[in-house]
């Protein structure tokens, strides 16, 4: 097993032979482990003195290999794993091939589309990964299967499923969840389950018009006097729309991240640090500090929360389809209605673009229009 002229070699080449686009090699841990990887020859470029640089590509295959197998059973792991890691080296091999003449491997056409989904959700590292499983859960309640092949997934089945969800959905919730499925197909048509992007083509438009979901003033105050089912779910909640804070940030919110009345922490989503002043009524939600690693809200599941957030809306008398991103809107239209800069709502959000800030003005100007526009008609008299 491995190469035999330097045993104590760090890097192992386990695909002798030429002419090889992907070979697989093995790294020695400190553990007493050999990690297996891909290694994707992509051809070369020149610098400016003309020397030429090899273009690669690595891929870790999370098997390992013990590097000195000391009884029959470590033996014949060491001998699945390589299998296994070869096996994955050949599909990789065949796709560049078939991809290369703009055909799909033939491993592939047979292949369950949802084992793709799935493998895809294993290896991702987001924070937005709630929202690509509800993106593939969405779509096999759409097509109601549990099996589909690359073929059977055309231009056709991807526009119905958009359709699908704008009219399950209310809002910019479509948009998301179509944002994430065409994640994954970008990514599977990169890896060749695909030769062309089946939903390349296929838009989701973000609605226009004033959010339903947006909270008024009034309305806060109502959710403030009105009684919740969880009081936990109700100061988190109150917390967000007083801070824009998102569900995931809320969950995370730590008393080491809340001093000299600013909470300062990394957004989830994004990983960029948010500065957020807190104004009274956020200090006494948060309450007394306690240990600085203690959470400062124990909550339940997402959907354990929004159950109990939109039975305390319609007690409230609000009939509006509240979700807890409900919160961050609303604090970033209120801000603006008051007359906030946009810059630093922007700031208070966390965005990294002001184009990003830039559609709380739109459904400001429109609730502004529509304001406006309850007035009431006056029959003025030419008589005076």
């Amino acid at each position: 097993m491995g190469n035999t002229k330097s045993i104590k070699a760090k890097i192992l080449n386990y695909s002798p032979g030429k002419s090889l686009n992907v070979r697989l090699r093995g790294k020695r841990l400190a553990n007493g482990t050999i990690s297996l990887y891909l290694d994707y020859y992509q051809g070369y470029t020149k610098n400016d003195e003309g020397k030429l640089k090899t273009q690669r590509k690595v891929e870790y295959l999370k098997v390992y290999l013990v590097d000195n197998p000391k009884n029959p059973t470590e033996r014949k792991e060491n001998e699945e794993h390589l299998t296994l890691a070869q096996l994955i080296r050949n599909n990789r091999e065949s796709d560049l091939s078939h991809n290369s003449e703009g055909l799909i491997a033939p491993f592939r056409k047979k292949s369950n589309f949802f084992d793709y989904c799935q493998a895809y959700i294993d290896r991702y590292q987001k924070k937005d990964i709630r929202m690509i499983n509800m993106a593939v859960d969405q779509f096999k309640t759409y097509v109601n299967e549990q099996y589909l092949t690359p073929h059977q997934i055309d231009q056709v089945k991807i526009t119905g499923y958009r359709d699908y969800l704008l009219n399950k959905y209310n809002g910019e919730t479509p948009n998301s969840v179509f944002a994430r499925f065409k994640k994954i197909l970008n990514a599977a048509t990169e890896e060749g389950l695909f030769t062309k992007n089946p939903g390349e083509k296929v838009t989701c438009k973000v609605p226009d018009g004033i959010p339903k979901e947006i909270l008024t003033a009034e309305e806060v105050v109502k959710l403030a006097s009105a009684k919740c089912g969880n009081p936990e779910i109700k100061r988190a909640f109150l917390l967000c729309l007083n801070t824009g804070l998102r569900f995931c940030d809320v969950v995370d919110l730590k008393y080491k991240h809340i001093t000299n009345g600013l909470i300062k922490k990394p957004q989830q989503k994004t990983g960029r640090e948010v500065t957020i002043d807190l104004n009274p009524a956020a200090i006494k939600l948060i309450g007394e500090h306690r240990n600085p690693d203690d959470s400062v809200f124990n909550l339940p599941s997402f959907t354990g929360c929004l159950k109990t957030l939109r039975a305390w809306a319609k007690r409230a008398g609000i009939e509006k389809k509240i979700t807890w991103h409900s919160a961050r809107h609303s604090f970033a239209t209120i801000l603006l209605m008051n007359m906030t800069d946009i810059k630093t709502v922007g700031n208070l959000l966390g965005h990294s673009k002001i184009e990003h800030t830039q559609k709380y003005t739109h459904i400001v100007n429109r609730l502004k229009a529509q304001a406006v526009n309850t007035l009431p008609d006056l029959e003025i008299s030419e008589q005076e």
